[in-house]
Parts: structure tokens; C-alpha cells; sequence
């Protein structure tokens, strides 16, 4: 994919180069259009990422699925374990990236520090995605366009902690963001609020210091984070609605019926339910169909990576298990695409608190993380009640479990940041699949992708050096340097 974005840039520059030396000296002044601009700008460049960028963080299938957020009934091999390369979005953040490195030139060549600062908040953003889904993966070589397109893999470690890796450039756009006061025009998250986008920045680079947090000693940085502007209230989450018209409606809105229909609730959600009554389960799935009509509507989920041959052991009928709710299907802007929101970023001090990391109220930063989850979903008359519940209530001893589970909760439908946090953490526990597919390590649960075969045959070498890292084998049961 790369080579292919290389190659066509040079492609291009040589027929224009063509073109021009053949027109003659007055066609600027005749063919110049006022109205569209002929030269980027960091405002052109930025709204299409933010866009772009949010909007893929939206997954409702192999994300959630992983999560145990959802069980799907059929297409539903990624929940078995039967991973790909997953492909398509490798090559869709790599575009990403090279858009980003052209928005941190331009905003460097027209002195727009803060549209500098907001680019390495994207770019800090995109690179975590990809290096948490495949590992070790090019990096610093990856946006030098023509000058390499054979880019060297960087060890996940490095990608995190070296200079200018994720931590390193969210330090540094919090500091462009806090020094500068040029104006951010077309900034369609925030308004070009730098206060948000400052605490986003440090709200991510907490993110990441509890991610890797088992393979460094990130104490005295989380103290020092959460000393900074952090994510206080829903106002601040980084998030963008759905409209109604095309191309922006919420694409489950979209969805054809029968793919709609394999969407389901998991046995982990109907716990949920059953044993906590947690009204954001009736927000996030529909009852089941021979219960809508009745006075006691049931929420109920199925096992997570499934067979046909399974579902039909158990007895699986569509009549009695949820699907999606009315938010994400019944309209088309009734929701929004999530990148970060407030509530995991309690739940990140909570954590670092327990831990020790850094001085804090943990009881307090728990309920406020439990608190505004309910409130973004309309539910906020039910927090204090639920707060009280047996095991819901903060617990000392039992303070890790519960901040996974409700952290679990308020990641709904955020990518996969939910799945990343179980290979982290462990937890919250899962139900074992009845159906394992895991090709090289039956039984087990993997950790990453497949690289993809473009770049096994397009950036041969390099491919070849990353896996013989990892005892030759591109396989998905290599772990992850941060997991657990």
C-alpha cells in the first residue's frame, strides 16, 4: 500500500512537471479558480482527519466482539480467534499517518504551532492503534515518503517511550498547545477550544503510561500527568456525532438486516443485567422480541464465538436474545463515534491511585467515572442506586476488579480499546469460548494480527527481521511488549 501511495505521487509530479512546461506563460492568471485553493493548509488537512479518525474508532463488530461486548451469529471469526492480517485498517492509519506528517509541515512551514500540537495528538493516537494491534510495526521511517519506502520495524517499546513516540509527543503537543494562541478554524470536535485539546492530550498520554505500566516504572509521570488539565466532564470527551444525511449517519443506521441481525448481546452483558440492573444495558441493546410487548421486557445475551453447530446445540432462538438498540439503529444521528471520554479517564486515575502511582481520592474518582458513563447515556437518575449495589459499591480489597469491569462498561463500542485493556489486565474475566479457532495455540487467546501480505511482499526484508525477533514466525500468540 505504501509503495503504491509513493508511486503515484511520483507519477503525478512527472506528468504535471509535463504538463506545465508545455502551457503557455499566462495560464496561471487565466485558469487559477478563487473559490479552491491550490496549495494545503493545516485547516484543509485537519477536518478530514478528525473526521476520518473518529468515525474508524467506531467499530461495532470484531472490537466489541473481542470485548464480549457483543456476540455475533455468523461472520464471527475474529471473536474465535481465527485472526487475519486486518488489512484494511492498517492501511487506512498508515494514510492516516502520511496526512498527519503533511499537517505537522505545513503547520511548521506557516508557523501554526497549535495545529502542530493538535497533529501529534492524532499522530500519537494513530501509531498507538496500530502498534497495539500488531506489535512491532515501521514507524519513524514510515512517513518519509519517497525518500523510504521500505520502512525499518521499531520495537513496540521504542514506539512508546522513545523520542518522538506516543508519550513523548503528547508531552510535547500539550506544550504548543499551552504556550500558542493561533487560531484553530476548522477544528470541528473541540471549536478550537485549546483547553480541550490540552486536556485530551494528557488524558491520552495517562492512557498509555498505565498501558505500559507493567513493563515500566511510570510513577512519578503519572503523578506528574495528573497534576495537568485532564478530562473533567462529558463536555470534554473527544467524540463526533452522527448527522443525518450521508455520508456521516451512523452506519449501523445503514446496515443491512440480516448483518444487523447476527449483532447480539454476550452472556458478560446479560450479567450485567441480571445481577446489577444496569440501565445502560437498555440503552445499548433492544429486549428481546417476545418480550417487547410485555409488561417485564428480558435482556439476554449468547455465548461469545459461536458455531452454527454450537448455537444450535444450545438452543439458540433470535426471538429470545437482544440485539442492538434503538440508539445506534432507529435514526441515523441518534449516537456518536468515540475516540476518548471522561469516564475511562477517571477510571485511569482510580487505577494509578490504587496502585500507588499518584496521591488521590480512588473511592471518588471511581464514582465520577461510574457517574458520568450513566449521565452521557441519559441515565443519570440511576447512578447513585447503582453505586450502592453489592460489589458495585467501592470495595478497597476488591478495587482493581471493579474498576476494570466498569471501565469495560464505559468502553462500549470505543474500537478496541476495551480488548486492549483485557490483554492488559485480565480482566474483567471472560467466559472461555466454546468454539476456539486459534490456528497455532488451540485453547488460547491471542494478542495481536497477522502482519499483512503487502507487506510480506513489499517490504520483504524488513518484515522478515521483525518476525525473526520473535523466533521467525509471524504468529498471533506473540505477546505484546506491554501486555501482562
Amino acid at each position: 500500500m505504501k509503495r503504491f501511495i509513493y508511486t503515484l505521487k511520483a507519477g503525478l509530479f512527472v506528468c504535471l512537471t509535463a504538463c506545465t512546461v508545455a502551457c503557455t506563460s499566462d495560464f496561471d492568471s487565466i485558469n487559477t479558480d478563487p473559490n479552491n485553493p491550490t496549495t494545503a493548509t493545516a485547516d484543509l488537512l485537519l477536518t478530514p482527519l478528525l473526521r476520518n479518525i473518529v468515525q474508524t474508532q467506531f467499530n461495532y463488530s470484531d472490537g466489541p466482539g473481542l470485548a464480549h461486548h457483543i456476540a455475533r451469529t455468523n461472520y464471527n471469526e475474529v471473536e474465535q480467534y481465527a485472526f487475519g492480517t486486518n488489512e484494511g485498517l492498517w492501511s487506512q492509519y498508515y494514510l492516516h499517518l502520511n496526512s498527519i506528517q503533511e499537517m505537522i509541515r505545513i503547520s511548521e512551514r506557516d508557523n501554526q504551532p497549535s495545529y502542530k500540537g493538535i497533529a501529534y495528538i492524532l499522530k500519537a493516537y494513530v501509531i498507538a492503534q496500530i502498534t497495539d494491534m500488531w506489535g512491532d510495526v515501521p514507524y519513524f521511517e514510515a512517513t518519509l515518503g519517497a525518500e523510504n519506502i521500505t520502512p525499518a520495524y521499531d520495537s513496540q517499546e521504542d514506539i512508546y517511550t522513545a523520542e518522538g513516540g506516543i508519550l513523548d509527543l503528547l508531552k510535547q503537543a500539550d506544550k504548543l498547545l499551552e504556550e500558542n494562541t493561533d487560531v484553530l478554524s476548522s477544528d470541528i470536535v473541540y471549536g478550537g477550544d485549546r483547553d480541550k485539546w490540552r486536556k485530551l492530550a494528557n488524558s491520552l498520554r495517562l492512557r498509555y503510561l498505565i498501558r505500559i505500566s507493567n513493563r515500566v516504572d511510570v510513577s512519578a509521570e503519572v503523578a506528574s500527568v495528573m497534576a495537568l488539565p485532564l478530562m473533567e466532564t462529558n463536555d470534554d470527551n473527544m467524540l463526533l456525532p452522527f448527522l443525518a444525511g450521508s455520508p456521516n449517519k451512523c452506519p449501523i443506521y445503514d446496515m443491512r438486516a440480516g448483518n444487523f441481525e447476527y449483532t447480539r448481546m454476550s452472556y458478560e452483558m446479560e450479567n450485567m443485567w441480571n445481577t446489577y440492573q444496569d440501565s445502560r444495558v437498555t440503552v445499548w441493546f433492544a429486549p428481546t422480541t417476545n418480550s417487547q410487548n410485555s409488561a417485564d421486557k428480558e435482556y439476554k445475551g449468547i455465548p461469545s464465538g459461536c458455531s452454527s453447530t454450537t448455537l444450535t446445540e444450545i438452543g439458540y432462538s433470535p426471538e429470545d436474545v437482544s440485539m442492538l438498540g434503538a440508539y445506534y439503529r432507529n435514526t441515523p444521528d441518534g449516537c456518536s463515534a468515540v475516540l476518548m471520554n471522561c469516564s475511562e479517564v477517571k477510571f485511569l486515575q482510580a487505577e494509578a491511585v490504587v496502585k500507588e502511582y499518584a496521591s488521590g481520592d480512588a473511592e471518588q474518582l471511581y464514582n465520577e467515572g461510574v457517574t458520568l458513563s450513566f449521565e452521557y447515556y441519559g441515565k443519570e437518575g440511576d447512578a447513585a442506586a447503582y453505586l450502592l449495589k453489592p460489589d458495585i459499591a467501592f470495595d478497597n480489597d476488591k478495587a482493581i476488579n471493579q474498576i476494570m469491569l466498569q471501565k469495560w462498561m464505559s468502553l462500549f463500542m470505543v474500537g478496541y480499546e476495551a480488548w486492549f485493556e483485557f490483554l492488559r489486565t485480565g480482566l474483567p474475566e471472560q467466559n472461555a469460548l466454546r468454539d476456539n479457532r486459534n490456528p497455532s495455540a488451540p485453547g488460547e487467546i491471542p494478542s495481536r494480527f497477522y502482519y499483512p501480505e503487502d507487506e510480506q511482499a513489499l517490504n520483504t526484508a524488513n518484515y522478515k527481521a521483525a518476525i525473526e525477533k520473535h523466533g521467525g514466525e509471524d504468529n498471533i500468540n506473540t505477546k505484546l511488549w506491554w501486555e501482562k
